[in-house]
C-alpha cells in the first residue's frame, strides 16, 4: 500500500513538470511581446528633444572675428574687419611707421568690450600687440519639427536655429551699414574669413541625431 502511493506521487510529479515548463515558456513568451510593445511606443518627448538640441546648440562655437592693438604689421591693419572695426568707432588706426601702425581702441571700443566680460586680449609673444577674438553671435534654438525613429535606440530631429548678435554682431551683419560700405572684396573677405553673416536672415534648418545614453536622449556621436 506504501509502496503504490509513493509510486503515485512519482507520477504526479513527472506530470507537474511539462505542465512548470509551458507556463514558463508562456511567461518568457509574454515578457518578449511586452518588451517589443514598449520599444515601438518608444519615441523622443519634445522636452528631451528641445533639451539635446539646446545642449548642441550651445557646444558649437560662436561667431567671431579677431583683431589685435598695439603695434599691428601694416598688412594686417588694412585687412577688412580693421577698416570696418574703424568706420564703427571701434579702433583707431594710426598712419603707418615703417612696416607697422599703431592700433588703439577708441572709448566706444572699451566700452564695447566691457559689454562683453568674456572677452579678454591676450598679449603676444613680442608684446607689441595684445590679441582679442571677439564674439559676434550664438546659435540660438526656434523650433523643433519632425520626430523619425531610425531604429530602435534612435531618432532623427528635424529643427531649426537662428543666430543671435550681440552688438559686435550687429557690426558685422551684411546687410547692416558698415558692411555695406566697403569694396565688394573686402565684403567678400569678411563673409569668409571674418564672421560677417546674415545675422537676422531665416532661420537655417537642420537635423539631429538622438541615441538613448545613460542621462537621457543625447546628439549621437555620428
Amino acid at each position: 500500500m506504501f509502496e503504490e502511493e509513493i509510486e503515485l506521487e512519482k507520477k504526479e510529479g513527472s506530470s507537474f513538470g511539462p505542465v512548470l515548463v509551458i507556463l514558463v515558456l508562456i511567461g518568457l513568451f509574454i515578457g518578449g511581446i511586452g518588451v517589443v510593445i514598449f520599444q515601438s511606443r518608444q519615441t523622443v518627448k519634445p522636452e528631451e528633444a528641445t533639451a539635446a538640441i539646446q545642449t548642441k546648440l550651445k557646444a558649437a562655437a560662436p561667431a567671431s572675428v579677431t583683431f589685435r592693438i598695439g603695434n599691428v604689421s601694416n598688412t594686417s591693419a588694412n585687412d577688412p574687419q580693421y577698416k570696418l572695426l574703424e568706420k564703427a568707432g571701434i579702433l583707431k588706426i594710426g598712419k603707418g611707421k615703417g612696416n607697422a601702425s599703431q592700433v588703439d581702441l577708441t572709448p566706444a571700443g572699451k566700452e564695447l568690450l566691457a559689454g562683453l566680460p568674456s572677452v579678454k586680449g591676450v598679449q603676444d609673444k613680442t608684446n607689441t600687440t595684445t590679441v582679442y577674438d571677439l564674439p559676434l553671435a550664438s546659435r540660438k534654438l526656434v523650433s523643433v519639427g519632425k520626430v523619425s525613429k531610425l531604429t530602435q535606440d534612435k531618432f532623427q530631429v528635424q529643427y531649426t536655429w537662428a543666430w543671435q548678435p550681440n552688438k559686435a554682431g550687429e557690426l558685422f551683419d551684411i546687410a547692416g551699414k558698415f558692411v555695406q560700405a566697403l569694396p565688394s572684396y573686402d565684403r567678400a573677405m569678411l563673409i569668409d574669413q571674418h564672421g560677417a553673416n546674415f545675422y537676422h536672415g531665416a532661420p537655417t534648418n537642420a537635423v539631429i541625431l538622438l541615441t538613448k545614453g545613460d542621462k537621457g536622449w543625447e546628439p549621437a556621436s555620428r
